[in-house]
């Protein structure tokens, strides 16, 4: 007698069928309505920890060649970012194109803004699987590959801090060598704390499996994607150096600036301000920033101040470049 329960169909590859339930009501909202609720929840966030009212202090006192200079630089760093984006969706095998990539990427970089690193990043992979078609493991594949390149960057920043600090460009810094081991040694620590909580848990464990067999795959089979992907990520880098010497300009330590200083400020202070499980990594890497400087001899508030306005004005930055994209989706009629 033939059975006449159903039997369940896979599902197609690249389907965005919600692999949980918390995650499936996430996939049915609205990608605006997700930036927008965003946004309105990183607002509210930013002006409770009184950053957007010392940001605009000193913008008061900042001239307006100087606004205009470090206005573009923001974008043209988002706009690398999502480009970056854009890759690696295309090296994993899904079918992007800039403006869907820009959106799902400028979504989830607000809810970083509001959410811990560990919200943003499956967000940010759940809306690439639903609209750019991807799968599950595939996307988050992809967010590991992102998160992979940004510490191999920060990474060798702050080492080339470490070594090379007081050499580079006749740099007058003069750091405690027990502060600078303890600062490797904080970094390492909590990396490897990371790593081994998702490997002691058994279903973290075979995703990571997964995604890192995944990951290794990628690049073999697009060379040329992977390596435009890491160029984004160094050029992106070096735009944020750029930005931030602007902002210590700003903040009134111009003479202090050197290579040695971007290289210490935006390194291991960076880095473990990612990591942290603190939304957006706020705080902590301001503090270590201030760290840094005061082991360089520079005047702490001021760094501190340059670091607030640092955070503030790439939040400001996602709106218009997210507006952009759905303009740009807009015209080609592509909702």
């Amino acid at each position: 007698m033939r059975s006449t329960t159903p039997v369940a169909q896979p599902s197609a590859p690249g389907s965005a069928t919600a692999p949980r339930t918390g995650w499936r009501r996430l996939l049915s909202i609205p990608t605006p309505l997700i930036f927008s609720a965003s946004v309105a929840i990183a607002v509210i966030l930013l002006w409770r920890q009184g950053t957007l009212s010392n940001l605009a202090s000193t913008a008061g006192d900042v001239d307006a060649s100087r606004l205009s200079a470090i206005a573009l630089l923001y974008l043209g760093g988002l706009s690398l970012l999502c480009l970056r984006w854009h890759l690696l969706i295309r090296m994993a095998g899904g079918v992007s194109d800039v403006p869907r990539a820009a959106e799902a990427f400028l979504t989830s970089v607000v809810i970083n803004y509001a959410a811990p690193i560990g919200l943003a990043i499956p967000t940010r992979a759940l809306l690439s699987s639903r609209d750019l078609g991807l799968t599950a493991t595939a996307s988050g594949a992809v967010a590991v590959w992102e998160v992979a390149l940004d510490a191999l960057v920060l990474g060798g920043i702050g080492i080339a801090w470490l070594v090379f600090g007081e050499q580079i460009a006749n740099s007058p810094f003069q750091a405690n060598p027990v502060l600078l081991v303890a600062a490797g040694f904080v970094a390492g620590v909590g990396l490897l704390g990371a790593a081994t909580l998702a490997w002691r848990r058994p279903r973290h464990r075979l995703r990571f499996q997964v995604a890192a067999i995944e990951m290794a795959r990628y690049p073999i089979h697009h060379p040329g994607l992977a390596l435009g992907a890491m160029i984004s990520s160094l050029v992106y880098w070096g735009v944020q150096g750029m930005t931030l010497a602007l902002l210590l300009d700003a903040a009134g330590i111009e003479r202090s600036i050197t290579i040695g200083l971007i290289l210490g400020l935006l390194g291991f202070p960076v880095l473990i301000g990612m990591f942290s499980p603190v939304p957006g990594g706020a705080g902590v890497r301001e503090a270590l920033m201030v760290a840094v400087a005061q082991a360089s001899g520079i005047d702490g508030a001021a760094v501190l101040l340059a670091a607030v306005a640092y955070r503030v004005a790439l939040f400001a930055a996602i709106p218009p470049l997210y507006l952009v994209a759905r303009g740009w989706r807009a015209l080609r009629r592509d909702d």
